[in-house]
């Protein structure tokens, strides 16, 4: 089976190498998402719901206010951002995509979606192409940022030159926003010119991962939470 990689592989690599290999090259059975990514993707659907129309202002903001996820209480959103989702659902050209899913071969050209021929795959949470040639495109967190958000901000950055690069495209801004109101959003812009530094750098991490024979544990705070932990009857020996 030829390599294939996303940048959600690519985190957990990054993090943990042998975690990396047990979830995604052995294909090892994990537990079933928790009540934290529960709450989460509850938040992400209602915003790609909003932007197409299919949900109410209301429902947007609070969703089911019968549900609760464990600990973490109602999954509400933040008011401050309805009027950066309505840029989405109502921008001036008419253009919008959500849950956009983009696939790529290992040379950065369109590989058909997500295809089983694809190099390197991804969804973006939500794409508009404004007519003063600046690409926007959102990506929904729930909880606080993380240093790997950057990460795929570059990555995301070097989809959408990929993808509308061809035409007036003029600049792309890759914004994560913090829907619970926790942190500032945080955008990365890039010109055109910044590609092949990102095809670079890009390189570079994916050829390390692809290359890595041995996928050595990495202990940290995440050992844990793990699924693979030796307290949880996993195969790795740490996080007893």
């Amino acid at each position: 089976m030829s390599f294939r990689w996303s940048f959600s592989q690519w985190e957990t690599y990054s993090q943990c190498p042998a975690k990396w290999k047990y979830k995604s090259v052995l294909k090892l059975p994990g537990q079933p998402p928790g009540p934290a990514a529960a709450r989460g993707l509850s938040m992400h659907d209602r915003c790609e719901n909003y932007i197409m129309g299919q949900v109410d202002l209301d429902y947007l903001l609070v969703g089911d206010p019968t549900k609760r996820f464990g600990s973490k209480g109602e999954a509400k959103i933040d008011p401050k951002y309805v009027p950066i989702l309505d840029q989405f659902k109502d921008h001036e050209n008419g253009d919008r995509w959500v849950e956009h899913r983009l696939g790529f071969d290992n040379e950065w050209y369109l590989s058909g979606g997500i295809s089983r021929t694809a190099w390197c795959i991804g969804v973006l949470d939500a794409v508009r192409y404004a007519n003063d040639g600046i690409l926007h495109i959102g990506e929904w967190k729930s909880g606080q940022p993380k240093d790997t958000h950057g990460d795929q901000r570059k990555l995301y950055a070097l989809f959408g030159l990929r993808k509308w690069g061809i035409g007036p495209l003029q600049e792309v801004r890759v914004t994560t926003y913090y829907l619970e109101g926790t942190a500032d959003p945080q955008r990365l812009v890039v010109k055109p010119t910044a590609e092949e530094k990102l095809k670079e750098l890009w390189r570079g991490r994916v050829e390390q991962m692809q290359n890595d024979k041995i996928c050595a544990p990495r202990p940290n705070e995440g050992c844990r939470w793990c699924d693979y932990a030796k307290s949880k009857g996993g195969p790795c020996a740490f996080g007893g």
